[in-house]
């Protein structure tokens, strides 16, 4: 099992140049699990990437259900205070602070390919390079 951010969501199921790693990851662990703001985070980013391409709102939304059902069943709430009280220790944002303190409370390892995170964070955090190197 591993907690899965929200970059790691957008590579896997949108086509960019991690996607193909992101595929690898999911095919050594699919056991995801992710606190409930990924949701929000997501339609974040489609939101823009949409505006961006230009995409038909149906098409969007229809690619969100999806996205929605893959990881149905992932979700696990973090208690804000002990993120807000981590994200201030270890200087990352709120949102971040609930994909590490969800890492922290299941004691596996954080998938992610944000920088601050990464640098801030070791060992729970990996990028999607170091997971596969060294959970081989």
């Amino acid at each position: 099992m591993i907690v899965a951010d929200t970059c790691l969501v957008v590579h896997l199921f949108n086509e960019t140049l991690l996607t193909d790693i992101a595929q690898k990851v999911r095919q050594k662990d699919a056991a995801w699990i992710l606190p409930p703001l990924w949701q929000e985070e997501y339609a974040n980013v489609i939101s823009k990437l949409a505006r961006k391409e230009s995409r038909d709102v149906h098409e969007v939304i229809q690619h969100f259900n999806y996205v929605l059902n893959e990881l149905q069943g992932s979700e696990i709430v973090v208690d804000s205070r002990k993120a807000l009280k981590f994200s201030i220790e270890h200087k990352i944002s709120v949102y971040d602070a609930h994909f590490v303190g969800l890492a922290l409370d299941f004691d596996v390892i954080l998938v992610t390919e944000d920088k601050e995170v990464l640098k801030n964070c070791k060992p729970i955090a990996r990028s999607m390079h170091d997971f596969l190197k060294k959970e081989s």
